[in-house]
């Protein structure tokens, strides 16, 4: 009998279906769940490994070719008629669907199938993802942790008030956005008019520039509990991963030298922001994303992501790697009524035996990934300033020091030419990578 039988048992003969454009999302728990199948667009070099573990997996591409339509759509994919097909061939009952992030097409197709959703709607997600929704609403409870912002249509802010206001550089956010994709940096007033006049009717926040580094954590609301994970610091900002200064790289546990204090003040804020979005009925998984001044060694609120987050699956297979219950069991278990020891849970206290230890790099540079030496899928040993190919198994929660698993992605998709995973720190400082990693990215 294993260390997760029982957490097996708990989700009995259920049939439950990811939906997602890639697969590194949907992962974490397929060894636990017994009828769990991935639905997924893209093909992808872990699908086979995948597969011969014995997880379920149905990819469109594979069946259609590389010019099907449904290639970024989790809507579109859930809509296709095969799709639906394999659904309800391989469901003991009514299948459970889980989904990275919703839509109103996902939201649509639930209920017109009567499936059952293990994930909120996307009326739940706006409310709290929305970049200028949650800073309104978080600045009534946290004022202390909100910076100063104008919002307002971009056609109606005036450039010279808001430099007045905030300086140069000035952030403009928009509401929604992906990695970091919708954060611009306006150094200048060309740059202001430039981007309004692409974006006049959008709804923006503007704050003045923090020089700091971002704090990250994997919450989820399990019945009366906000589970509240240790904090991972974000990877960004480095050139070799990114042109973009403001696109997310990645992440890596634990953060070195965080004060216990500041630890306290992130495990309560997220504490905090669950209790409003609990009270609204949301449910599961969500993550927050701080900012620390490095200056002053404040904390900032950045945004909440309600939803499962970039990390979710990996960070998983890591708790799962020190024998804990995955918050993402506790995600699935709160849409199913399934009894799960909360009492025992590591993260619902910032006081804990284990921490959660490993990173995630993620390479959105073509330039970079064609000069590295690294280009198959596998795990690596590092030797030196170089790597040898150990195997083609994925397992991140059982990897040893000096090893990484490097994932190439397929064309790019999503901006993404390949990850690194591994036990190790990625980075050496806020913004500056280790130096195994610029080892393998070559300097």
């Amino acid at each position: 009998m294993d260390k997760f039988s029982k957490l097996r048992g708990k989700f009995g003969n259920k049939s439950f279906f990811f939906i997602t454009t890639d697969i590194k999302r949907a992962i974490g728990l397929e060894d636990i769940i017994p009828d769990f199948h991935i639905i997924c667009s893209n093909y992808d070099p872990l699908i086979p490994v995948l597969r011969n573990k014995g997880t379920r997996i149905y990819c469109l591409e594979e069946l259609k070719g590389k010019k099907a339509d449904h290639t970024n759509n989790s809507g579109l994919l859930i809509s296709d008629e095969s799709v639906e097909k394999y659904i309800r061939k391989n469901s003991s009952d009514r299948p459970y669907i889980v989904y990275f992030k919703p839509s109103l097409i996902i939201d649509r197709i639930i209920s017109a199938k009567k499936y059952i959703s293990v994930g909120n709607t996307l009326a739940l997600n706006n409310r709290f993802e929305n970049k200028i929704n949650m800073a309104l609403i978080l600045k009534k409870i946290r004022p202390d942790y909100i910076q100063e912002f104008a919002v307002g249509k971009f056609n109606d802010l005036d450039f010279t008030d808001t430099l007045r206001q905030f300086g140069l550089p000035l952030v403009v956010q928009f509401g929604h956005g992906w990695a970091g994709r919708t954060t611009f940096f306006i150094e200048s007033e060309d740059g202001f008019i430039k981007l309004k006049k692409q974006f006049p009717h959008t709804t923006v926040k503007i704050t003045a520039n923090i020089t700091g580094f971002t704090l990250l954590n994997n919450c989820c609301i399990y019945r009366d509990n906000i589970l509240v994970s240790p904090p991972a610091i974000q990877i960004d900002g480095i050139n070799k991963l990114s042109v973009s200064k403001s696109v997310t790289c990645g992440r890596s546990w634990p953060v070195q030298n965080l004060t216990g204090d500041l630890i306290l003040q992130i495990y309560r804020i997220s504490r905090d922001i669950g209790r409003i979005m609990s009270d609204s009925g949301y449910r599961g998984y969500f993550g927050v994303d701080f900012l620390v001044e490095i200056s002053s060694g404040r904390l900032f609120l950045s945004e909440v992501n309600a939803r499962l987050t970039a990390s979710s699956a990996f960070f998983s297979l890591l708790e799962m790697g020190l024998d804990q219950i995955p918050l993402l069991a506790f995600h699935y278990a709160s849409f199913l009524s399934i009894d799960l020891p909360v009492s025992g849970h590591p993260f619902i206290s910032i006081h804990k035996d284990k921490s959660v230890s490993g990173s995630q790099v993620i390479i959105r540079r073509k330039d970079t990934i064609n000069s590295m030496n690294i280009k198959k899928f596998g795990e690596y040993r590092i030797i030196g300033k170089s790597a040898r190919l150990l195997n083609t198994d994925y397992a991140p929660q059982r990897l040893k020091k000096n090893r990484f698993i490097f994932l190439p992605r397929i064309n790019g998709y999503g901006s993404e030419f390949a990850r690194i995973e591994s036990k190790d720190k990625a980075l050496k400082k806020p913004g500056e990578l280790a130096g195994w990693v610029k080892n393998l990215l070559g300097g």
